[in-house]
């Protein structure tokens, strides 16, 4: 860390700079030297420095004045004071004024290097602590957006009010000035709603556009973003209303569920756009939940049997219910030890600020996973999984997720066994370790402390088949195949655990098929449960 760190001396006794330089450098740290204050901030508005150490007395500026503008020009800048004579006033002052300490001359070189390392922890750690929030809040913004979202389609069946309702929710969450929705109809591509247009501009809209030619027609068959950052260089006809009142970019995303494209969501902004990829995935990532929402309406419009409506309300309710649940458990955590670190009146020791970081640090991660199950199951809805497979073997991709499955184990005995013999897979290391990671969470959460949990391979003609078992409480076999299903949540987890949100063994799924194979699962109440998925050898 040290080559990247730079320190700035003020000091007008030029001996004083020049062995206070070669110190300082011995110890890899980058060193500026600056004989007033003049020139100090001339350096410091050029130049970022991790701490700047300055002398009480400068021939232009009194020192703490000098302290003062430095924290307004750097205020995660360690300022260390030093002073040829003692004076409490002068260090109550310049330790009002933000200085991390106050040293006395002459300096003794030990106590100085000390004193730099225990700021430049103290910086680290709030930097790093900058970092996660800053991680957490965008995670959290997707997070909430595909919630909102989802909770306001989840609110009715009715075809209309899910549009609208949507369209008004991607207004909201993602500040832009237009939208709008077609759906298909045999040939052709009917719109269906429209957002923050006004009542001429949707006058001029087409009402209905061909599902085989055009732009909307190229959204469909490319199955995936379409954006035109400048409406006014394009050609396109379809866009017309728009350019003509002002709009200048435009993006399209297909709403897909189950390989079918069944319409587009459309959205416009006033100015010219630059749209992030993580703008798209959230489009995308949206379009996926109107998508469902809008199949499960119209499937309602077909439906005869009220049983499996009731069904459907059910388990849309228990998953938006166990989402929000998901979210503020960890938010609640992070939003503590953040608002604990950031308390002016309190000064915490390294290891209690570490225990802090490390909570926020792990919550990020839970919310992290929860937004990756979210975008993952809308992806295997949509048919749109990336599988990327290449020869991999098992104890290979065991290992690299061994960490993880360490600590999820950390109270129960993890073994593993994976024969010599076991020839290489074809598969995505990544996608199948995400399976190995999800069946192991489960045989966590569904047996006691102290029990054994075993990973097995077998080689059995063209298939490798790689098995989870557990000791636990086991699966009645009438929930042997209901258990796949996307938002079922079982009975029975231990007390303490959190209850999920009934995506995991949906997720091994899509994933495993994706691959060509198959997951099952062999148990019987009280007698724990073996999950086994099969991955073929060629």
């Amino acid at each position: 860390m040290k080559a990247n760190e730079n320190l700035l001396v003020v000091d007008d006794d030029l001996d004083f700079l020049g062995i206070i330089r070669q110190i300082l450098e011995k110890k890899g740290y980058k060193i500026s030297t600056a004989p007033s204050a003049r020139e100090a901030l001339s350096l410091l508005k050029e130049h970022f420095y991790n701490a700047a150490i300055l002398d009480i007395s400068l021939p232009d500026e009194d020192g703490t004045e000098l302290l003062s503008k430095i924290l307004e020009l750097h205020p995660d800048i360690i300022a260390i004071m030093l002073t040829g004579h003692s004076s409490v006033k002068n260090a109550v002052q310049s330790l009002n004024r933000g200085a991390f300490a106050y040293l006395e001359k002459p300096v003794n070189p030990e106590n100085l290097l000390t004193v730099i390392n225990r700021g430049m922890e103290k910086q680290r750690l709030v930097l790093e602590n900058r970092k996660l929030m800053d991680e957490l809040e965008r995670h959290n913004r997707i997070t909430n957006t595909l919630l909102s979202v989802s909770q306001a389609v989840a609110q009715t069946l009715d075809l209309q009010k899910i549009i609208d309702s949507a369209l008004e929710k991607v207004a909201d969450c993602i500040g832009v000035e237009a939208s709008f929705v077609y759906l298909r109809d045999k040939d052709k591509l009917k719109l269906k709603g429209h957002h923050g247009l006004s009542i001429q501009t949707v006058k001029n809209m087409p009402k209905e556009v061909p599902s085989t030619t055009g732009i909307f027609s190229n959204l469909i068959e490319q199955s995936g973003p379409l954006i035109i950052e400048d409406l006014v260089k394009a050609n396109q006809p379809e866009l017309k209303f728009l350019k003509n009142v002002g709009y200048r970019s435009f993006a399209g995303v297909p709403l897909t569920i189950l390989g079918e494209n069944i319409g587009v969501l459309g959205i416009a902004t006033d100015f010219n756009q630059i749209f992030s990829p993580n703008n798209i995935d959230l489009l995308t990532g949206i379009g996926r939940e109107i998508a469902i929402a809008v199949r499960n309406a119209q499937l309602y419009e077909e439906a005869s049997s009220a049983k499996a409506l009731r069904e459907l309300d059910t388990m849309r309710a228990a998953f938006l219910a166990n989402v929000s649940h998901e979210l503020r458990t960890p938010l609640a955590v992070i939003k503590g030890s953040a608002n604990s670190l950031l308390q002016p009146d309190v000064i915490f020791d390294d290891q209690t600020r570490r225990d802090f970081l490390v909570s926020i640090d792990k919550d990020a991660d839970t919310l992290t996973r929860l937004v990756d199950d979210l975008l993952m199951i809308s992806r295997l809805e949509a048919n749109a999984l990336e599988v990327r497979k290449k020869p991999n073997r098992l104890i290979d991709v065991i290992s690299a997720i061994k960490d993880r499955l360490d600590n999820l184990t950390v109270k129960h005995h993890l073994h593993i066994n994976i024969p010599d013999e076991i020839p290489p897979v074809n598969i995505d290391e990544g996608r199948i370790g995400e399976v190995l990671t999800n069946l192991i969470e489960n045989a966590v959460k569904f047996s006691d402390d102290n029990t054994n949990i075993y990973i097995q391979a077998i080689h059995k003609g063209e298939e490798v088949i790689i098995s989870v078992a557990d000791e636990g409480i086991g699966i009645p076999p009438e929930l042997h195949q209901k258990i796949f299903e996307r938002f079922f949540q079982g009975d029975g987890r231990k007390a303490g655990r959190r209850k999920g949100t009934g995506l995991g063994l949906a997720i091994c799924q899509g994933i495993v098929e994706a691959h060509g194979g198959k997951i099952w699962v062999e148990s019987k109440p009280g007698n724990g449960a073996k999950f086994s998925f099969s991955l073929p050898v060629n």
